[in-house]
């Protein structure tokens, strides 16, 4: 668990919100099917990338905050490069694993759809 108010805890932070963020997008967008099943299927995967990292905090019943108006593939690229610039192992997290699956999740977005997926609020 990692317990103190750091640097790398706040960016945890930030990125387990834009993933929160991501995830409540892409599970409530209205595009168009197929498409819209391969959006639920990047959010419930931002969803995992979430909890992992609230569950390194030690936080995971802890609600994030979302983020209103951001994009989905801006958000996620936006994650992957917080993680990438963490060291590796943060206690218990695999901060390079993680940086890889939002990276994946960065580019199955953009080949969902081409024009930015923005959240309703």
């Amino acid at each position: 668990m990692i317990s103190s108010e750091t640097q790398t805890v706040r960016l945890l932070r930030k990125t387990a919100n834009l993933l929160n963020s991501v995830a409540e997008a892409a599970w409530t967008n209205d595009i168009p099917s197929p498409a819209r099943w391969d959006l639920h299927r990047v959010g419930t995967e931002a969803y995992l990338a979430r909890r992992d990292i609230l569950d390194a905090l030690g936080q995971g019943a802890e609600p994030c905050e979302t983020l209103s108006g951001i994009d989905i593939t801006a958000a996620l690229q936006e994650a992957a490069h917080t993680l990438a610039a963490m060291p590796q192992q943060v206690h218990n997290l695999d901060t390079e694993r993680l940086e890889a699956r939002v990276s994946s999740l960065a580019r199955s977005a953009v080949a969902i759809t081409p024009s930015p997926i923005r959240t309703e609020r």
